[in-house]
């Protein structure tokens, strides 16, 4: 079924932004997929390049949106980054690493809402889904990343935390306009993961269910809270995690 609604997908060509393309493009929609990077293969979606953290970039994908005269009916703010220092200690952690993420993950969610939402509130129509994280509703268990590669940054918590929160002020804001906003939050995704297998077999052994989840896993909640199965969901944070924040 062709609905001939677009959702714009930022970080659209990663694991994620594919998993979430695969599932929408089968309920009909299109969609148009924000990414820095360059396609290295095939991909599901229309490519635009794209710093979403660069206000010149924006007006250029705003330029875009109008000549494909389309209408909008949701946003998924996906991307994220993992700058040079990321994985840092907190005493050697650099500003303009801490600065970076903050800007891809609020700054552009803030740009590319800000320019959706003058098309939702005229159509009376749209969802708008931030991707959060458990790190951003509880405290890592940092005994996960003894001996890894990897491990949990404060400015990853930072930055999710406002990206559950931002959600909310939005869904509050907008809710009038029959703009819904919510967030979901994974816990640890496998198939996208860089810690390894070993971070996955300790990771899985802490989870109720056993298992890290699978960007499928994501992209199912996605793509219930796009649709109008969820018109009565506003500013929610869905938690992805196979229980792990439950205890």
């Amino acid at each position: 079924m062709d609905k001939s609604e677009l959702i714009l997908i930022s970080g659209g060509l990663g694991v994620l932004g594919q998993s979430y393309a695969k599932v929408l493009q089968e309920d009909g929609y299109k969609m148009l997929l924000l990414d820095i990077n360059d396609p290295s293969g095939e991909y599901l979606g229309e490519f635009f390049k794209c710093d979403i953290s660069n206000e010149q970039d924006i007006e250029k994908l705003s330029e875009h949106l109008k000549s494909i005269k389309m209408p909008i009916c949701g946003l998924i703010n996906n991307a994220s980054c993992q700058p040079p220092g990321i994985a840092n200690e907190l005493e050697d952690y650099s500003v303009d690493t801490f600065r970076k993420v903050l800007e891809v993950n609020l700054l552009a969610s803030f740009m590319l809402t800000k320019l959706v939402i003058p098309y939702m509130k005229e159509q009376k129509k749209g969802s708008i889904i931030n991707i959060g994280s458990i790190q951003g509703v509880v405290a890592p268990t940092f005994a996960v990343y003894e001996g890894m590669k990897i491990t949990s940054p404060l400015v990853y918590s930072v930055a999710k935390a406002g990206m559950i929160h931002f959600c909310k002020w939005v869904a509050a804001k907008y809710g009038k306009y029959n703009i819904r906003c919510n967030a979901v939050s994974p816990g640890g995704v496998g198939d996208s993961q860089k810690g390894g297998s070993k971070f996955s077999e300790v990771y899985a052994s802490r989870t109720p269910l056993g298992k890290m989840a699978d960007s499928s896993d994501i992209a199912d909640a996605v793509r219930f809270l796009i649709s109008d199965k969820a018109k009565y969901i506003t500013g929610h944070n869905l938690l992805v995690d196979g229980g792990w924040t439950i205890y």
